[in-house]
């Protein structure tokens, strides 16, 4: 791997030395910044730490980031909560991702994966519809990289609901998860530089990872701007046995890994009451490692040996995986519209997101095993003999663009005496996709055993290039009753068109090519094989239909709020993908490629006594379809009932002004009718019962220790039940329990933040790592890692 250890160090040492020269003539600017930034940030940044609150948080007149979630968000009956700037702050010391701190942080969001990939990460057993600054990043075709977007240093918030809205539907089954960068800066500069370091357990060369952070910005009367810049380079993963974790070849990880992010932002005052906001976000990692899978003796795991998980010297990769995103967001706001008093939102943003995965072969052996046996050869070991030449090496690489616009309008009128907040507009959206295999050279994957990836100058399609329209209109209407008694109700269009380009499934054009080898065409010739790939024609599917959602609220005492609340979701199953292994002559139309409607129900109670705040409620959500990968890993989606039901649950309470302790639950069940039978769903859908738990201590003057748990149930229900379906790919789950010590040092300048990670070296597998993929995915979770970093501000 190459080294950037002892530029990384000098980088190091000149930020540290400048910001302390800088502090020294500064300390009265800095005062006065922090008092202004205090008076000008929403209460949403509070230094308190409850995973619920009752006060109302208006983040929608102040945010320059891009489209806010259009609603107060305390009104809105189907929300979970906000997490503030300091509770992420905590969090993020040395190499945690946004995974990795959301799945501590939100109760029925899924455990966090381990690798690049949020695949898997589901909220009430649906899919969630990832935002930036307001603005979609999950798209139709997903990489499941919408968490590996942003530096956590540069996020102010995090916006949490569950369930869908009229005022976003598509795609938004499961809930809303609104990542917004920070922006607001206040009054004249501000600047603000981040070092850090984390390690394994062991402290292995190796596992060194650095990061180095910086911020400048300036607010004046009209004219405001910020920029932040983290450079991350991460070291290798190790086990609680201080044994190296093997490349995850699937979804890729974050080891020997180096990133970018850069979160720019731009705002002009044009009058007392319209603005000009521009957001961009750029970032970009990068693996660059000299380690790679055991693939055994003849890539012996291949053919189904088991495989010893460890980490092999000696790779060789061309093309090492990546993934680089790109994005700006436009916005204009008039809250004074017309001079109505309504406010105006409109947004432009575009994205395009690129990703490489790691090369990993790919068998075609069962699709060649039907074309003999359909040609007349019927003795099954000779079948199994030559069918299992048809292996082949493949790197995917995907190139996503995505552009949209979004118009808002907002405004308080009476009627009949109440007062009612109306939300109503429209959106579009546009997403261009593309993804592409790219052929390694077999004879060098195979005198390596599986260490050497250099392309051989072959592709093959990973679906069709697909465009995807997206057209909505909303609106909402969200009343107070009563003093009591709020409820907020919508109605929404949504129409989803996509087009497909003619193309070749890849199993056609592998079969083509195996049946070709001049090692098997012999073979192939005296049973009148001749095999041409086929095509899938270009084709075009248009679906439409009317969303509504309705929410009240009812506050039972001062202290003490009901909810309920319903909402529909309805998008498509991933085109491109689910198209990839199709054969030739499938036809791509409307009646072939289903949307799917869910309706979702919640209800539930929160309330804040003295100093203990809580949250309880249950849901329930159902569809007419599933889409879930076969025992085989393709995709279908399957026409049949599906329902989903839980419980979740969050606590804090303050014991004295020092002493706080707190904790969640949550808990999800569901199943899928097959045949008449209701089958269980497993933990690539579900999130196994899920804790948390933490205890933490604040001393004066700012610093802070906390020690969190966070604990997942073991659970073979559905791997027990799936047994009746042919095609199931479900596989039982082992509990397990981590506990990590984080806190801050307040210091006489600038902050120390400090992280022990599965501090008790606990050796265990991530939901993702126990369910998906094969046995090669196996892979442990890391042992005791540790992080240490310094912030500064002057």
């Amino acid at each position: 791997m190459k080294s950037h250890h002892q530029v990384a160090l000098s980088v190091l040492t000149l930020c540290i030395s400048q910001q302390l020269y800088a502090q020294t003539d500064n300390a009265s600017d800095v005062a006065l910044n922090a008092q202004t930034s205090a008076e000008l940030t929403s209460n949403a940044m509070s230094n308190e730490t409850p995973n619920v609150t009752l006060d109302t948080i208006n983040v929608t007149a102040k945010a320059r980031t891009g489209t806010a979630l259009a609603q107060k968000i305390s009104e809105m009956p189907e929300v979970t909560q906000v997490i503030t700037e300091n509770e992420i702050q905590m969090q993020a010391t040395g190499d945690r991702t946004t995974g990795d701190i959301l799945a501590q942080l939100i109760p029925s969001l899924g455990a966090s994966s381990g690798s690049t990939s949020n695949y898997g990460t589901t909220m009430h057993g649906r899919p969630v519809q990832f935002l930036l600054n307001g603005v979609p990043l999950s798209s139709s075709r997903s990489l499941s990289r919408e968490l590996n977007s942003i530096d956590p240093a540069q996020l102010e918030r995090v916006e949490v609901l569950s369930g869908a809205t009229s005022i976003y539907g598509a795609g938004a089954a499961g809930g809303l998860i609104n990542l917004v960068t920070k922006s607001l800066v206040g009054y004249g500069p501000i600047r603000q530089t981040r070092v850090g370091v984390s390690s394994s357990r062991g402290f292995e060369s190796d596992s060194l990872g650095y990061h180095v952070g910086q911020t400048l910005g300036y607010g004046g009367e009209r004219v405001y701007g910020r920029l932040d810049v983290d450079y991350d380079n991460k070291g290798g993963k190790f086990d609680s046995k201080s044994n190296r974790v093997s490349p995850d070849v699937n979804q890729t990880d974050q080891q020997d890994t180096e990133s970018l992010s850069v979160n720019g932002s731009l705002g002009v005052e044009l009058t007392d009451s319209q603005r000009l906001d521009l957001a961009v976000t750029y970032y970009k990692d990068e693996q660059d490692t000299d380690y790679g899978p055991d693939y055994g003796d003849g890539l012996a795991v291949l053919f189904g040996a088991t495989p010893s998980l460890k980490a092999i010297d000696g790779a060789n990769v061309e093309n090492e995986p990546y993934t680089e995103k790109s994005s700006v967001n436009l916005s204009y706001n008039d809250d004074d519209f017309v001079g109505s008093g309504s406010n105006l939102s409109l947004t432009g943003y575009y994205r395009d997101e690129k990703g490489r995965f790691y090369p990993s072969a790919k068998s075609a052996a069962a699709q060649a095993a039907e074309v003999w046996q359909d040609n007349g050869l019927t003795d099954q070991s000779t079948v199994d003999q030559l069918s299992s030449a048809a292996v082949f090496v493949t790197q995917s690489e995907a190139d996503i663009e995505v552009m949209g616009l979004r118009a808002a309008l907002q405004t308080e009128t009476e009627l009949a005496g109440k007062n009612i907040l109306l939300s109503y507009g429209a959106d579009f959206e546009r997403e261009n996709s593309e993804q592409t295999y790219y052929g390694q050279d077999l004879n060098a994957f195979l005198a390596s055993n599986g260490l050497t990836a250099q392309t051989n100058g072959l592709t093959y399609n990973a679906g069709p290039d697909t465009t995807i329209d997206k057209w909505g209109a909303f609106v909402n209407a969200d009343v107070d009753i009563t003093d009591k008694w709020h409820t907020s109700a919508g109605v929404r269009y949504q129409k989803l068109k996509s087009e497909t380009d003619t193309f070749t499934p890849i199993y056609e054009q592998l079969l083509e090519e195996y049946f070709n080898n001049p090692a098997i065409s012999s073979t192939s010739d005296a049973y009148g094989i001749d095999y041409k790939a086929g095509d899938v024609e270009k084709g075009n599917t248009d679906h439409d239909k009317v969303l509504f959602n309705l929410g009240t609220s009812y506050q039972l005492t001062p202290n003490d709020q009901i909810f309920a609340n319903f909402s529909q979701g309805f998008t498509t199953a991933d085109i491109q993908r689910a198209l990839r292994d199709v054969r030739a002559g499938f036809v791509v139309n409307s009646d072939n490629v289903q949307p799917i409607t869910t309706n979702n129900y919640e209800f539930g109670w929160q309330g804040k006594h003295g100093d203990t705040v809580a949250r309880l409620s249950s849901f329930y959500n159902e569809s007419d379809k599933v889409v879930r990968f076969t025992d085989s890993y393709t995709v279908e989606v399957v026409d049949t009932d599906e329902r989903v039901y839980g419980v979740e649950g969050s606590l804090s309470h303050d014991i004295s002004d020092k002493w706080q302790v707190g904790g969640s639950v949550a808990y999800t069940r569901g199943q899928y009718d097959k045949d008449g039978d209701w089958l269980e769903l497993d933990a690539v859908r579900l999130t196994p019962l899920k804790g948390t738990a933490f205890a933490q201590y604040n001393f004066d003057e700012g610093s802070n220790i906390r020690l969190q748990a966070l604990a997942i149930g073991g659970d073979d229900k559905a791997f027990k039940d799936q047994q009746q379906d042919p095609d199931s790919s479900a596989l039982p789950v082992t509990g397990y329990m981590t506990f990590d010590v984080l806190g801050q040092v307040k210091m006489p300048v600038g902050r120390v933040d400090y992280g022990v990670y599965n501090l008790l070296n606990k050796d265990y597998l991530t939901v993702y790592h126990q369910t998906t993929y094969s046995d090669l995915n196996r892979l442990p979770a890391s042992g005791t890692t540790y992080g240490l970093s310094y912030t500064v501000d002057y």
